[in-house]
């Protein structure tokens, strides 16, 4: 028994090609599922992360028109940036870029949203976004400016 046991293991020469690229090939099917998989929770997670700053960018300058007694506008610029400006002076209290994946929609109901000296909205509607996971809107209520996203 132990004979032709121990002959078995002399003629087995390893793996063969066939049985290697089966493993292979389920090697590479797992890793690409789970790379998919974390690029798109990765990407959303950023337009996630995108739409929560630029509600804070818009409270922010709601704030600082309170806190300067001046009107101030935050304004698209175009497909990929915004920023906020004092209405009269025109100085720029910030501007940013959109991400790559974020385009503003340019056809949106409101291009600006202007915050008067005591911090009421002077310009209130809808602003549209892409992005590759569908239409985004931002609503910017009349008054004193409260926001919400819609996804």
């Amino acid at each position: 028994m132990v004979e032709s046991f121990q002959k078995h293991l002399k003629n087995s020469n390893g793996f063969t090609l066939v049985e290697m690229l089966l493993v292979l090939y389920i090697v590479l099917l797992t890793t690409s599922m789970v790379f998919h998989a974390t690029a798109n929770i990765s990407e959303k997670r950023i337009v996630n992360q995108f739409f929560q700053q630029l509600m804070l960018d818009i409270q922010s300058a709601q704030a600082v028109a309170i806190e300067k007694e001046t009107p101030i506008t935050v304004r698209f610029i175009d497909e990929s940036h915004f920023s906020a400006n004092f209405l009269y002076s025109g100085k720029i209290v910030f501007e940013r870029e959109l991400p790559k994946n974020i385009k503003y929609n340019k056809h949106s109901n409101t291009k600006a949203i202007m915050f008067t000296a005591n911090g009421n909205i002077g310009d209130f509607g809808t602003i549209r976004f892409y992005t590759r996971f569908g239409e985004v809107r931002l609503v910017v209520n009349i008054q004193e400016g409260r926001m919400r996203i819609i996804e």
